[in-house]
């Protein structure tokens, strides 16, 4: 019905059977859709048009709005099908990153690895964070076994905390002890501390824990030899 209403304003449109504003109104249609105007030009060229034509131009004519139609509405899917899996994209991308920001990029809280537990009758170094930023260069584990293959052991035993400051050369400089430790042991830790390994840093506050000494019983355990079965001693 809708095809024989525009087959019928072409032949009206061709035949001056029109007004002006309904002319006016077809050809504004025509500018938008170019099979519109195919049909009028092709309608213009026909002589006697009869209603076989007529029909065959029909169909032509709808064939071609509807092959238009479902143009459009594919391209309309697809651009829409493309958007929706950009924007996935885009959102996907956006919580990687917020989720690597938030468990990776965060401030990360100072560490060392110094070992928690210590075997007996070794030294152990403790770093207090909040007096410093201080470290041994190679490593506190280093540092460690320095303290244990250098410290000349004694009877006296117990922590000391010391506080220092770092010289252009890495070397601890300004020790200071906290409270009142065994003078052997503050003496002891400042040697270790200045002849030691390199620093990097300003300043540090350690805890050192030196062992005591257990002591050995110098007496020697008197042998009995026993006597000969026939009750003399045997030489």
């Amino acid at each position: 019905m809708e095809n024989n209403y525009q087959l019928s304003r072409i032949h009206n449109y061709i035949h001056g059977l029109m007004s002006k504003e309904e002319m006016f109104q077809l050809e504004r249609e025509a500018l938008d859709d170019p099979f519109l105007q195919d049909a009028i030009d092709g309608y213009r060229l026909q002589n006697g048009v009869d209603a076989r034509q007529l029909s065959l131009l029909q169909q032509r004519l709808s064939r071609r709005v509807e092959d238009t139609v479902a143009t459009r509405h594919a391209q309309y899917f697809t651009w829409q099908r493309l958007a929706i899996g950009a924007t996935a994209a885009v959102l996907f991308v956006t919580l990687l990153a917020l989720l690597y920001f938030k468990h990776f990029n965060g401030k990360a809280e100072r560490t060392t690895d110094v070992e928690l537990s210590e075997p007996e009758n070794s030294v152990s170094v403790e770093p207090l964070l909040d007096g410093g930023d201080a470290t041994p260069r190679e490593g506190w584990k280093t540092f460690e076994q320095y303290l244990n293959i250098q410290f000349v052991s004694s009877d006296a035993g117990g922590d000391v905390i010391v506080n220092f400051t770092i010289d252009k050369n890495g070397v601890p400089t300004q020790i200071s002890a906290e409270g009142q430790p065994d003078q052997f042991l503050f003496d002891e830790a400042v040697r270790l501390l200045q002849t030691g390994p390199k620093w990097q840093g300003t300043k540090g506050r350690l805890k050192i824990s030196f062992p005591v000494r257990e002591a050995k019983d110098q007496t020697q355990a008197t042998v009995i030899r026993p006597t000969h079965c026939f009750g003399m001693e045997k030489k």
